[in-house]
């Protein structure tokens, strides 16, 4: 008995890739590797893990701001007021969504100066001020 081919016909192959598509989202992985860079420079800034890419073409990378001694929410509504479109914000955390549209507008070489920015112009919290709670608890 002979062993079964393991050659699909052009038209049977298990999955086909779209090049552009990744060509594209290399590119914008590229920008997010400079963007983290320029962010890992502002004191207090840390960039979450790996960037997550949540559709094609796009790429998210989470900013802790804890250590700025600044409300995430708040530095976020700065960024917003300034342009800067957002994906997510919380009192530690933004979520911040490269695409390959804002590739172009070199976003990555401006978000850290944005960024910058936008700390000086949010006021820190006092330090007799409790952190506000967690959204949830683990248990």
């Amino acid at each position: 008995m002979a062993a079964p081919s393991l050659l699909f016909p052009p038209s049977e192959a298990p999955g086909t890739r779209d090049f552009a598509t990744e060509a594209a989202l290399h590119r914008v992985r590229i920008a997010a590797m400079t963007a983290r860079d320029r962010l890992a420079e502002i004191e207090g800034v840390r960039v979450l893990g790996p960037e997550v890419s949540g559709d094609a073409g796009a790429v998210r990378l989470a900013i802790d701001l804890r250590d700025t001694g600044r409300d995430a929410w708040e530095v976020a509504c700065v960024m917003a007021s300034r342009g800067f479109q957002l994906d997510a914000a919380s009192h530690r955390v933004i979520i911040v969504r490269l695409r390959e549209e804002d590739i172009t507008e070199g976003i990555q070489e401006r978000l850290a100066p944005a960024l910058l920015l936008a700390l000086w112009a949010t006021p820190s919290a006092p330090a007799d001020e409790p952190e506000p709670p967690a959204p949830f608890v683990l248990a």
